[in-house]
């Protein structure tokens, strides 16, 4: 079955293209199963293939940008105003097209598959799945658990420092992007199993134990800051617009956006090509 496997991962990336910001990574159920408690567990045989979509710094200024000011020209003659007001999250709009067109290619050649995102909930509020525990299971990026570096003796993380109601989480780093990265989606496919594969093992970015507390303290207490992304020494970071746009609030994310299609030429689906 690693043939069909690897066919369909193949397919996959050349829907969501490196070049578009996208990386896939393959996974068996089992490994996950193996790594989370049973209520975070899936209910597929061990050996089930997935495969973890994560998106880096190109998706947002290559492939997002080209959709916003496409989707503006063609579809509301370049009224920006209007588009705001009828789309509510750009973001998971983009990533829902680029994923509808992947669902058609994979149905078109008949590979039956599932789909789970990173705000999927149950209807407990739960998670789905654990997306960080998929990224360190399949390779992808190396998730930083506050359990693996307290002490007994030592009163840390702080408690009562992120107010209440908030819980002291875990940090992925990758090792190319740092923390300028996200995971996006998990693929599933029922018929596909892959017994044999041997998932990569995940490079740790941060061997100190201080820069791993520092690092995680960054995230948890001022991550709208983004200091928390460049441990690690990332090579490729996000651009000052995108880090802007994901250190505002939703409600003022759509101006970040705006100087994208000041300028442009209106109604370009009429103009003549020369």
């Amino acid at each position: 079955m690693i043939g069909k496997a690897l066919e369909i991962k193949k397919l996959v990336d050349q829907e969501l293209p490196e070049h578009h910001g996208f990386e896939s990574h393959m996974f068996k159920i089992g490994s996950y199963n193996s790594s989370v408690s049973d209520l975070f567990t899936l209910p597929f045989p061990e050996s089930t293939m997935a495969l973890l979509i994560l998106s880096t710094p190109d998706m947002f200024d290559v492939a997002f940008r080209k959709w916003i000011v496409n989707k503006t020209q063609e579809e509301y003659s370049g009224n920006f105003d209007e588009m705001t007001e009828e789309l509510s999250s750009p973001i998971q709009m983009f990533l829902e097209d680029r994923l509808e067109n992947l669902k058609d290619k994979l149905e078109l050649a008949e590979h039956r598959h599932e789909i789970l995102h990173d705000y999927s909930l149950t209807p407990q509020r739960r998670p789905r799945i654990l997306m960080q525990t998929c990224g360190h299971v399949a390779g992808a990026a190396y998730y930083y658990q506050p359990r693996h570096f307290a002490d007994c003796e030592e009163n840390w993380p702080l408690p009562g420092k992120m107010g209440p109601n908030l819980k002291f989480i875990g940090l992925s780093l990758h090792p190319v992007y740092g923390g300028h990265f996200a995971f996006r989606s998990v693929l599933i496919f029922p018929d596909v199993q892959i017994p044999e594969y041997v998932e990569e093992e995940p490079k740790p970015i941060l061997t100190a134990k201080e820069e791993v507390r520092e690092a995680l303290e960054k995230f948890n207490y001022n991550w709208k800051d983004s200091g928390f992304r460049d441990f690690g020494c990332p090579t490729h970071r996000y651009s000052a617009t995108q880090m802007e746009f994901f250190g505002r609030p939703v409600s003022e994310r759509w101006e970040v956006l705006r100087p994208w299609i000041d300028g442009q030429p209106r109604n370009l689906k009429n103009q003549t090509k020369n």
